[in-house]
């Protein structure tokens, strides 16, 4: 059996953190929720892609919004959870390394 390939592999990432979020809203309250300001959104994935500057690593990007603290442990305990379900059910995401990016919603 051929390893998966990390191309492969980082999709994979991105279809299930994306439908995580999606089920979870987000990790925002509804009273939170406005369709027409994604800045609004506590918590989304920009991407999950191959790290072009380290081989065999898969960066996770997470942008959040204007409600959450970068430093604050709700964040690291959401994407902890994320990754944590993550891994679970796609256990060859763990062949690779993860780095974890949090950028915050500036538009």
């Amino acid at each position: 059996m051929s390893p998966t390939k990390i191309d492969t592999v980082a999709e994979t990432a991105t279809s299930f953190i994306s439908n995580y979020l999606v089920q979870r809203q987000y990790f925002t309250p509804s009273d939170e929720l406005d369709e027409n300001d994604d800045g609004s959104l506590r918590l989304s994935l920009y991407r999950a892609m191959p790290d072009q500057t380290s081989p065999g690593t898969i960066v996770y990007t997470f942008v959040y919004g204007s409600r959450v603290e970068k430093d604050g442990p709700e964040l690291q305990q959401w994407v902890e959870q994320i990754m944590t379900a993550l891994k679970q059910a796609h256990p060859e995401v763990s062949q690779f390394k993860s780095t974890i990016e949090l950028d915050a919603w500036d538009y």
